[in-house]
């Protein structure tokens, strides 16, 4: 294994080393500091991803599931022998009740669906944060930009995308915490609102920075976002690679 042993840290915490590399990046782990720091900083975000891939169905799916059931009407076992058919004269209202049920099949599978929709595309997002902070060119940028929060950024220029993931920034009400790029012209545009859970840490975030991108900074913005800043940034750090 030719390969710079500083830059398997992503690698070697999604597992994805040979069991000899394996040994051989633990040997150097013992003796690095920087790539301890920064293989603690992959398994925080590779824990992030696993928590962010479960998903429940929607609330009252099955309760309307099993409502529509009972109110469709089950044929009764048939006789030994048929009755002669009688005319109806209301044949219409049968055909209303098998169109309402319909209606509700149609309308309860667009909703599944939708459903399927939104975790094809979590999952398509997670697939490609973790191809950046296991590509072999990943580079990592950690600070501390204000007591308890820590912030970090990986870059893979090959990959051209960036992952932000955060820790300890405290939840808003009616605000939202709003990540921007920014370029050496002093230029910024938005790469997403930021999702906080209830433990201060932040969903990572996949980017796609331009070539004038120099840096990410996150500012506080009314519930949604905005289209640009509005308010000073509660912090700013270079994107390195």
């Amino acid at each position: 294994m030719g390969q710079d042993l500083h830059t398997l840290t992503g690698a070697y915490a999604f597992n994805a080393l040979s069991p000899g590399e394996s040994v051989r990046f633990e040997d150097h782990l013992a003796d690095c500091d920087s790539c301890v720091q920064e293989v603690r900083g992959f398994t925080e975000t590779s824990a992030l991803l696993a928590s962010a891939a479960a998903r429940t169905p929607p609330d009252g799916l099955r309760d309307r599931v099993l409502e529509e059931v009972a109110r469709t009407r089950q044929l009764a076992p048939a006789p030994e022998r048929l009755p002669e058919p009688r005319r109806r004269a209301w044949p219409w209202v049968l055909g209303l009740a098998l169109a309402a049920c319909v209606a509700a099949v149609i309308a309860l599978g667009a909703v599944v669906l939708e459903q399927g929709r939104q975790v094809d595309q979590l999952r398509a997002n997670e697939q490609r944060i973790a191809a950046v902070i296991s590509a072999p060119d990943a580079v990592s940028t950690s600070a501390e930009p204000m007591e308890g929060v820590s912030v970090s950024v990986v870059h893979s220029e090959t990959l051209g995308d960036l992952v932000f993931s955060a820790h300890g920034l405290e939840d808003l009400r009616d605000a939202d915490y709003q990540l921007w790029l920014t370029r050496g012209d002093g230029s910024v545009y938005s790469a997403g609102v930021l999702s906080v859970d209830g433990a201060g840490f932040v969903l990572p975030i996949l980017a796609t920075p331009d070539e004038g991108t120099e840096g990410v900074a996150v500012t506080v913005e009314p519930e949604g976002g905005s289209e640009q800043p509005t308010s000073e940034p509660v912090m700013a750090m270079p994107v390195t690679g």
